[in-house]
This record gives structure tokens, C-alpha cells and sequence, in this order.
């Protein structure tokens, strides 16, 4: 490959590996095994059991056109196409962001409080569905529990939507979630009685955007990544909305350093009944208000 002849799936694998490794891409081995498993449709032990087995050339040029992509540093699940969340398999493309593991502290807060909740059927209203994996993780989960629930899914994209409907499905829960296209910033009112309302928001500041890994700049959404100004809109109307609607809860996930940013648009709507909750690396990553 790159004009060396290699045929046989062990050496593919070995000489690929350190090409990516030689272009500063993490974990260079696991993304050539899984690129490999995709193109051979095959899993990752059935890999070295075939350590000598050769590569049709069907195959070869399906793998060779995922090294390229990852030589570019396109993000591996876009290559592929999936990803997991939750332990749920996810569809993904560049209309919608790739799933974080960060995000599934905010699915496990979410899924855990309604879990608790006495009431007996949760109304839900998500904005910034994007794929969906987090739609899926929390319907999910709540139909393992018995809970009776409704979701509202709300994305400014119809791609995403388009992506989320696919994910529902694939996922088996699109009969209890119902998806719109809605630009939140300007949204008037939202329905009664409503219990929860999710954010998943464009929360990097505007001015942050050039400084990100090359991988998330140049291939993920611009518009699930920032507002286009300090990365705050979506906080201040979403307070302002459980404000007015007194309604229950609210999770979002927040950004990094926003912790005393959001703390004071809390304080200045007279909200003080708020926690965060910390990531995998101690930075404040959910916020809960009550």
C-alpha cells in the first residue's frame, strides 16, 4: 500500500498501522483493526485467526480508501459510519457531531433522576438531538425500568433529524420519541406540564473554534459547536424557559470553564437551586437545575 505490494491481511494490517502512527494519529492500530473489521465485515478476533489469509481486491480497495480518509484525519466514525453510545449502536455522518463519552455522564443523570421520579408519565423535551444517541440512551433505559414516558426531540437540522429518525429506529424506540425542526433561540413557549427539559448544546465560544483539533474543526458541524458567539445563548434562553414555565428540571451539558459563566445567568434570574457534576477528568461537564 502507498506502492508497496501487500496482500496478506497481517502485513496490511502492521504496515498500516505504523503509517497512521507515523501521522500523529492516536491509537493507530485499534483504528486499522476496526477500519479492517469494516471492510471484511468480519470481527476483530477473526483478524488474527486470518492473520495470512489475503485480501480480495474488493476488500483491499474499500481498505485502502478508509486509510487514505484517516491519513486525512477524518474522524474514524464518520469512516465507518457508527459508533457506540450507551452501549447502543449509532449512526453517524458529518451532519451530526460524534457522540462524546462525556455525554454519557449526562445520559446516566438524566436516566437515573427519571428513574427516581414518583410521577408516573415523564414528559421529556430534548433540544439539540443531533443523532440522537442520546434520545436513544435515555428512552432506552426507561422502558427497561417500566417508566411511562414521552419524548420531544428538537434540532434546528434536518439532517440530524434525518440522522436521529434513522437511529430511532435502528434502536427500536421511535414510537415514544417525536422529532422536530426547531430553532430553540426562538422559541416562544413550550408545552405544558413538561418535566424535563435537555440540553445538548453548541456551547464552545465562537472564538474557540480555530484553536480545536483539526479533526473535530474541519470535519464536525460548525453549528453543533458553538452559537457563533460566547457559546451562552442556549443557557440564558433555556433559563429564561424554566423560568417563566417553572417547569421542573433541567440537564445540560456545559463547556469547559463555563461553570461560573452559567453560575452567574443562574443568579441573575434568581435560580440558586443548581448542581454540577464533574467528567472523567474533574472538569464540570453537567449542570442540573431544580
Amino acid at each position: 500500500m502507498n506502492g508497496k505490494k501487500l496482500t496478506k491481511l497481517l502485513d496490511i494490517l502492521n504496515y498500516s498501522a505504523e503509517l497512521l502512527k507515523s501521522n500523529n494519529i492516536k491509537d493507530a492500530r485499534l483504528n486499522v483493526e476496526l477500519m479492517l473489521c469494516e471492510a471484511l465485515k468480519c470481527d476483530r478476533m477473526r483478524l488474527y485467526l486470518d492473520f495470512d489469509k489475503p485480501l480480495n481486491t474488493a476488500e483491499t480497495g474499500l481498505f485502502k480508501s478508509f486509510l487514505k480518509r484517516r491519513l486525512d484525519h477524518e474522524p474514524l466514525q464518520y469512516i465507518l459510519g457508527k459508533t457506540n453510545f450507551y452501549g447502543y449502536d449509532i449512526l453517524v455522518n458529518p451532519s451530526v457531531l460524534i457522540p462524546r463519552q462525556e455525554t454519557e455522564i449526562l445520559a446516566e443523570l438524566i436516566i437515573n433522576h427519571v428513574r427516581n421520579n414518583v410521577k408516573t408519565d415523564i414528559s421529556i423535551l430534548e433540544i439539540g438531538t443531533g443523532s440522537g444517541c442520546l434520545t436513544v440512551a435515555i428512552a432506552k433505559e426507561l422502558e427497561k425500568y417500566g417508566k411511562k414516558f414521552g419524548i420531544n426531540s428538537y434540532d434546528i437540522s434536518l439532517s440530524a433529524l434525518k440522522t436521529a429518525e434513522q437511529n430511532l429506529k435502528m434502536n427500536n424506540v421511535d414510537n415514544c420519541v417525536r422529532l422536530s425542526q426547531c430553532n430553540f433561540l426562538t422559541l416562544d413557549c413550550i408545552e405544558n406540564n413538561l418535566d424535563y427539559l435537555i440540553l445538548n448544546p453548541p456551547y464552545i465560544p465562537a472564538q474557540d473554534i480555530d484553536s480545536l483539533d483539526p479533526e473535530v474543526r474541519k470535519y464536525e458541524p460548525v453549528s453543533a459547536l458553538t452559537d457563533g458567539l460566547d457559546g451562552l445563548s442556549f443557557f440564558r434562553k433555556a433559563i429564561e424557559i424554566i423560568k417563566e414555565h417553572k417547569l421542573t428540571t433541567l440537564f445540560s451539558e456545559i463547556g469547559y470553564a463555563q461553570k461560573e459563566s452559567i453560575e452567574n445567568i443562574l443568579l441573575s434570574y434568581g435560580i440558586n437551586n443548581y448542581k454540577f457534576f464533574k467528567d472523567y477528568n474533574g472538569i464540570n461537564r453537567v449542570l442540573q437545575v431544580n
